[in-house]
């Protein structure tokens, strides 16, 4: 999911830069130390379950009650925290080793402290712009900040970007001590929307990858993919996708399908997850994002598109269904509640309220905080 604030013929990702020798070194005596440390692939719960279960920390209005009342879903409904910064990263601080923007840094202490003793963690963090369409921008006492000079200048293979942005995800995983670590989101957006930016991209993968890699020999680190472009033009999608999970010890996908089957789940192919999954057999499978309406999407979206109660509830029962049958890892469901306040308040003014208005009713828990009947199936999941 995008932050709410605001193609080639195959080769093999070893061709991408010359600097590749040490980090494909590194990547297969990690690979072999990976596999062999199941330990740290955490599991569900005391039942079948294999995934651990949760939300992100999004909240439904402007407001730190809304901020504690997501936490407090995260604690009662789920196994799993999800810390999702996606909007900029603070570069000329990472780069020198100095302190992050007071706010930031509390920001960050901040979430820390809510997160639930016993809770698994899921940590991602991006050098991808929001909009995933170039650099991220910078992260100073807000998001997304208009990148200063020289950073405005830099492709994502610039020496000072590559080492700030290593820089900066070992900095996140010493503040959370994360058990998933993605260091990109949804980045095959990312060979689409800016193609001539991909090389460059894989040229930090490559370096950053083998970077966290050296310090974190069994953290479990990826990329996320997002299957619903992947399956718009799989002929364009399956080399970047290819070159990205060459680098993923989990297959992590986000998914947001109900625009490509009209609101409608049972319209989903069978072998939607599977498929994707079967891109790297061998590796865990999880949903790094996902979400489905409880009402119709409308305007100012440009495109109707029903939901009601019942399809989010048949959305989330196949959803843990397909999970069980590929022995997932995890589940981030988005959003804990609907954000008609935020929308009220700030969003609906936004120059993309449009796009914003797509993910308005995906909680799993209505606008005024009522559990909506999906909620009964994830949480039948979750005792289990």
């Amino acid at each position: 999911m995008k932050q709410l604030s605001g193609r080639t013929s195959p080769r093999t990702p070893a061709l991408h830069s010359s600097t590749r020798g040490a980090g494909i070194l590194i990547l297969a005596l990690c690979g072999l130390l990976f596999l062999t440390s199941c330990g740290d692939i955490v599991g569900g719960g005391a039942g079948s379950r294999t995934y651990v279960m949760g939300f992100t920390g999004f909240p439904h209005a402007n407001s730190m009650a809304a901020v504690l009342a997501a936490w407090d879903v995260i604690a009662s409904d789920g196994d799993l925290a999800v810390i999702h910064e996606d909007g900029g990263i603070p570069w000329q601080e990472a780069l020198d080793g100095t302190a992050y923007p007071a706010s930031y840094a509390s920001w960050l202490e901040y979430v820390r402290s809510l997160i639930p003793p016993g809770h698994a963690k899921y940590l991602a963090v991006t050098p991808i712009s929001s909009s995933r369409d170039g650099l991220a921008l910078y992260r100073g006492d807000g998001s997304d900040e208009p990148l200063p000079p020289p950073w405005n200048t830099y492709m994502f293979d610039e020496p000072d970007v590559m080492e700030a942005f290593a820089n900066h995800c070992l900095n996140m995983i010493a503040i959370y001590d994360p058990d998933y670590f993605a260091f990109a989101i949804e980045a095959n957006m990312l060979a689409e929307l800016s193609p001539g930016e991909w090389q460059a991209f894989m040229t930090l993968v490559d370096q950053v990858y083998a970077d966290i890699r050296s310090v974190h020999p069994f953290l479990p680190i990826f990329a996320t993919i997002q299957a619903d472009y992947y399956y718009n033009d799989v002929g364009s999608q399956i080399v970047p996708v290819s070159e990205l999970l060459f680098y993923c010890d989990v297959v992590a996908v986000s998914s947001y399908a109900f625009s490509r089957f009209d609101g409608e789940p049972g319209d989903m192919p069978g072998d939607y997850f599977t498929a994707f999954a079967n891109l790297s057999p061998g590796k865990p499978f999880a949903i790094a994002e996902t979400a489905w309406p409880a009402e119709p999407v409308d305007l100012p979206y440009p495109i109707y598109i029903p939901a009601t109660e019942a399809t989010q509830q048949d959305y989330v029962e196949r959803l843990l269904a397909d999970c069980d049958e590929l022995s997932a890892a995890f589940i981030c469901w988005f959003l804990t509640r609907d954000f008609d306040d935020y929308w009220e308040s700030d969003f609906q003014y936004l120059p993309d309220a449009g796009t914003v208005r797509y993910w308005k009713d995906c909680g799993l828990y209505d606008g005024v905080g009522l559990e909506r009947p999906a909620l009964a199936s994830w949480r039948e999941a979750l005792e289990n």
